[in-house]
């Protein structure tokens, strides 16, 4: 009987969390704050305790993390207590949802990639991968542990964007070609890049193949920088 009720249990509790949230259903991905992290490209690795004090209070340490959007991190987790515990990572919502599914079946054990739950001096790891801006919560849903002040925050800062630089091409005349030096002269116009008004000028090239492409005479289109200290054109049409 005692075997019947527990399977009824894991059914029911299984069917809640599917509802309550998209990460129990299949589709962690799709969880808010991330999914599954590839093991090889982890960055970043945290360690976590949880413990019991003298106060009766039960902790992670730490308790507050800094994450970036976009980050893999490897959660190494120490239970360093004498009791059970557990890291489940989600939004507090969800948490909350799920706390509330254990307070009625406080015998359930987790099955899910963004949780892990430990006997006393074990330890284990949970790679996950932050796909997502915003505050989130780190926690242990065994009844009366949350309670007990064994919750945490993950603050993941969002990706700062990526901002595309584009060079513009500049215009000028080739006046000499000095194949053995790998120099052009160039009669150009202004270099906004470089910040320098239209003159004639001597430039290195990146790639000594680019001299085989100009003559005296020819009206080219280039980019140039400063490359190990020399005006170096670095591109042409």
């Amino acid at each position: 009987m005692k075997t019947a009720y527990a399977t009824a249990a894991i059914l029911l509790l299984s069917a809640s969390l599917a509802a309550a949230s998209p990460g129990h259903s299949g589709g962690h991905n799709d969880m808010a704050v991330g999914g599954p992290g590839d093991e090889a490209k982890v960055t970043r690795t945290i360690d976590v305790t949880m413990f019991e004090n003298d106060d009766g209070e039960m902790l992670f340490q730490p308790n507050t993390l800094e994450v970036e959007q976009g980050q893999t991190i490897r959660f190494n987790i120490v239970n360093d207590g004498e009791i059970k515990h557990e890291f489940v990572l989600d939004e507090k919502e969800k948490n909350v949802e799920h706390r509330e599914l254990m307070l009625r079946f406080p015998e359930m054990e987790h099955d899910d990639p963004n949780a892990l739950q430990l006997d006393a001096g074990e330890s284990g790891s949970i790679v996950w991968t932050f796909t997502n801006a915003g505050t989130f919560e780190f926690a242990c849903l065994i009844p009366g542990h949350y309670e007990s002040g064994m919750y945490g925050t993950v603050e993941v800062s969002a990706a700062p964007a990526v901002v595309a630089v584009t060079q513009e091409y500049t215009k000028g005349t080739v006046k000499e070609v000095k194949t053995g030096q790998e120099k052009v002269t160039v009669i150009h116009e202004e270099l906004k890049n470089l910040d320098m008004p239209a003159m004639t000028m001597v430039f290195n090239v990146a790639d000594p193949a680019m001299l085989d492409t100009m003559k005296e005479g020819d009206v080219i289109e280039f980019i140039a920088d400063r490359v190990r200290g020399r005006l170096t054109i670095t591109d042409l049409k």
